[in-house]
């Protein structure tokens, strides 16, 4: 129970990764906030189980990606206990596509959904928390460091995220608040459900596996404990050790 008395608040925690972490905070003693844009049923699913688990759940909704509601979220998050001592910016996505024939209204939904609502919501945090044990984590991305075609968009919008968390953990680092990311690689989640390609996926990694949820979770985890005290403007890579396309021949090879 190592964040016993904390309060943490998990965008996009209604199903997958932003799921899994909130059970995982909720499993070392956090008082859970989660967040949903729309589908309400299923944050109160993820909601049930963390209090049949002896947990602290409550919700707030919203799309992140109109105005100031990402501030306006965590702001709400706050108000519950009146505290927060967490912030997990996990919601994001993006559709995939060339660069040529992406729209702009679709170029500035990606920029806002996993960046903009990134430094507003951090900003928020900052302006709000009073904890000694402040924390953000920023859940990112393989594809802000591992480039392909049909994804420039949405690796531009991880990457900038992640740059403005290594700058903001300068900022905050005085108030003894760290700022990290983590960035997943292919992992099991409702968007890749049904897909076949990520049956290709496992001879590209060290360990010969996809991700799954937990995976990340437990990272996130540590990042948001006391062990990572010492830990800050870093993106820690949750890959299973994806590696560069020369050694993936090789690797498919063997």
């Amino acid at each position: 129970m190592r964040l016993a008395g904390r309060v943490a608040f998990v965008t996009g925690s209604s199903r997958s990764i932003g799921a899994a972490i909130a059970r995982r905070l909720a499993a070392d003693g956090a008082k859970l906030v989660l967040h949903g844009r729309t589908e309400r049923a299923k944050a109160e699913s993820v909601a049930d189980e963390i209090r049949a688990g002896g947990g602290t759940a409550d919700i707030v909704m919203g799309d992140i990606t109109e105005g100031d509601t990402a501030a306006d979220l965590v702001s709400q998050a706050f108000a519950v206990h009146g505290a927060l001592d967490i912030l997990v910016c996990n919601a994001g996505g993006g559709t995939g596509g060339l660069i040529t024939e992406q729209p702009v209204d679709v170029i500035d939904q990606v920029l806002a959904l996993n960046l903009r609502s990134t430094i507003l919501a951090t900003a928020e945090f900052a302006r709000l928390t009073k904890s000694e044990h402040g924390r953000v984590v920023f859940i990112s991305s393989g594809m802000a460091t591992h480039p392909a075609p049909g994804v420039a968009v949405g690796a531009a919008s991880k990457a900038g995220a992640e740059a403005f968390m290594r700058s903001v953990a300068q900022e905050l680092g005085p108030r003894g608040i760290t700022c990290n990311s983590v960035a997943p690689g292919c992992t099991r989640t409702d968007m890749i459900a049904g897909q076949t390609w990520p049956d290709q996926v496992p001879p590209w990694t060290a360990l010969r596996r996809l991700g799954e949820p937990e995976d990340i979770a437990d990272i996130v985890a540590f990042l948001a404990s006391d062990d990572a005290r010492w830990v800050t403007g870093v993106t820690l890579p949750a890959n299973g050790g994806l590696v560069t396309t020369a050694a993936n021949i090789l690797a498919r090879a063997t």
